[in-house]
């Protein structure tokens, strides 16, 4: 038997030794793959060596560029109410959500963009990524998008300039002395004077001296200041240079008493900042007992322009006593001043008042008296002007 163990082995390798020796190679490589010994296996084989540089360096990191200095301090850094004396703040347009720009880096315009701000105050730039710019102005985009470049992908800071292609849209409060006070939508940037127009224009009794805009900044604190409309007006100098922004309150103070001497109310009411027309009501005797005349005047308009107004053949013309009723909110009464038509029309200056929305012109004694004798025994004081139109109407 051992023998033929022999006699068969000895056959085994006269078999192995006429296969071809490509074969052979095969089943040897297959056997190592099966036990995982390919990594023993040496192969006749040439390798690539790449050519180091003759003076190898170092490339560190360049030192980051801070984008603000503490007298340039970043939005978000706390920070205490603006004196009010320092107007700069209010010259200043912070970027914020809804604001386009245009974004070009001369030279490499693979940075290139034209990008919206999203709601989280933040914009997706080429190859720089997502970055914020809620609170920054156009020059603190440049310096931050500059030193990120500089740092992370060029040699040096290119440069870099950043255009507002849209300003935002601003929710903005007016309130105070304006005829139509309220909520208003304003393009970012717009000037003060177009927040009185779109109220209606100033009233009367507005202190264009004294207008007050309060703004809230990024970090939650709120600055305020107060500018002057009117000294430009006399003295003709620049409106002030301020641009509205969204979550400004603007409060158009009221004159005080005893300030007003100085204050020329027949030259502002023919500028464009206060209301531009005036409801004048003219309460005459008719056949039917009393009617109203609606007069929309120019504001500025005085008792001969309401005489002027009317038809020839109006009562008004051929009274010599008329009245002209004023509500004093203040006092929530009533102040009376008689006039003479005819003494206007020849001339007297002293008559031809300068006339105020909602004014009344009585022309008729008897009315007159009417008119006293309901408001003193009303029960419910009248407070507002709307509550004084609604006393006439009710009176008719």
């Amino acid at each position: 038997m051992l023998n033929d163990q022999l006699d068969e082995d000895k056959n085994y390798e006269l078999r192995i030794m006429n296969y071809p020796f490509s074969v052979f190679l095969l089943t040897i490589i297959s056997w190592s793959l099966s036990l995982g010994l390919s990594p023993l296996i040496a192969y006749s084989q040439s390798s690539i060596k790449l050519p180091e540089p003759e003076n190898p360096t170092s490339i560190e990191p360049k030192p980051s560029v801070p984008t603000f200095t503490p007298e340039n301090p970043p939005p978000n850094n706390p920070r205490s109410t603006i004196n009010r004396a320092n107007l700069e703040e209010f010259k200043i347009y912070r970027l914020n959500t809804g604001d386009s720009l245009s974004i070009t880096v001369p030279k490499f315009p693979e940075f290139d963009a034209a990008v919206n701000i999203d709601i989280e105050g933040k914009v997706v730039l080429p190859i720089l990524g997502r970055m914020s710019l809620t609170g920054l102005t156009l020059t603190e985009v440049e310096t931050k998008i500059a030193e990120q470049l500089g740092h992370r992908f060029l040699q040096a800071q290119p440069e870099v300039f950043v255009n507002l292609t849209a300003p935002r849209p601003a929710q903005i409060s007016v309130l105070g002395e304006v005829f139509k006070p309220g909520f208003y939508s304003f393009v970012s940037g717009s000037p003060l004077t177009a927040a009185l127009l779109v109220a209606g224009g100033s009233t009367n009794d507005a202190d264009l001296r004294s207008i007050t805009v309060r703004r809230t900044l990024v970090d939650g604190s709120v600055i305020e200041q107060n500018f002057d409309l009117y000294t430009p007006l006399i003295s003709n100098q620049g409106l002030p240079d301020m641009s509205l922004q969204g979550g400004d309150v603007i409060v158009v103070n009221e004159i005080k008493v005893g300030e007003d001497r100085d204050y020329d109310r027949a030259l502002v009411a023919r500028t464009t900042l206060p209301q531009q027309t005036i409801r004048v009501r003219v309460l005459v005797p008719s056949n039917t007992g009393t009617s109203f005349r609606n007069l929309e005047l120019p504001n500025g308009s005085t008792f001969v322009d309401a005489i002027a107004s009317l038809p020839p053949d109006d009562n008004l013309l051929i009274k010599e006593e008329i009245a002209l009723l004023r509500f004093d909110p203040e006092t929530g009464g009533i102040t009376t001043q008689k006039l003479n038509t005819q003494q206007v029309i020849h001339g007297n200056i002293a008559q031809n008042i300068p006339l105020q929305n909602e004014d009344v012109i009585v022309v008729s004694r008897t009315l007159l008296g009417k008119i006293f004798n309901s408001f003193n025994i009303i029960t419910q004081p009248i407070t507002t002007f709307f509550g004084f139109r609604v006393f006439l109407e009710g009176l008719l």
